[in-house]
């Protein structure tokens, strides 16, 4: 082959094959979200929940299971007594804000979760909400949790954020579904 056959050739490759269009970006999945969620909260990123009950057997239970424990402070010739977390209800909560009436008692928790996606919506070319569902892992939830908490009261749902950097989606954060801050809800069903 001659050279000028050689520098044909090589046009006609690249003609076909080189463009200077950038290759696509691939789109959010469920999986790709779910993985993206899961990164970050093996980091303790983002993992913290609130949950609000009423119990009036909480309290105690707690105390039993060691979980927390009364602690009396002294404030202006007053004495408050409240409750803090042991080092054990420390590794199975984040915070605990407990109330003596049995009503909205607040447990912030910090995991492991499972989640499922249950929906993805576009807000714009570089962004997704993906609206999700988390769950405690109670596989994974320590004894003293799960005698003192009711499983079907540690969940939730919310809507991740996430913004296109690049080439790669990251996941930014979560808004509670209803929240006057999130723009548009995802609401696109998921297979």
């Amino acid at each position: 082959m001659g050279s000028k056959t050689i520098v044909v050739a090589m046009a006609a490759i690249c003609m076909a094959g080189c463009s200077s269009d950038p290759l696509p970006i691939d789109d959010l999945s469920p999986d790709q979200a779910r993985a993206l969620i899961a990164q970050r909260w093996s980091h303790d990123e983002l993992n913290h929940f609130t949950v609000t009950f009423h119990s009036d057997t909480l309290i105690a239970c707690g105390l039993e299971n060691g979980l927390w424990k009364q602690v009396e402070i002294p404030h202006d010739g007053f004495t408050i007594s409240t409750y803090q977390l042991t080092e054990a209800g420390r590794k199975a909560l984040f915070a605990i804000n407990l109330k003596d009436t049995g009503r909205y008692h607040e447990v912030i928790l910090q995991g492991p979760y499972t989640v499922d996606v249950m929906g993805l919506a576009g807000s714009g070319p570089d962004t997704r909400q993906v609206a999700v569902r988390w769950d405690l892992d109670w596989k994974q939830a320590p004894a003293a949790l799960k005698a003192c908490l009711p499983r079907f009261e540690l969940t939730g749902k919310q809507i991740a954020q996430f913004k296109l950097v690049g080439r790669d989606w990251r996941f930014v954060s979560f808004q509670t579904p209803g929240d006057g801050n999130a723009t548009t809800q995802a609401s696109a069903e998921t297979k």
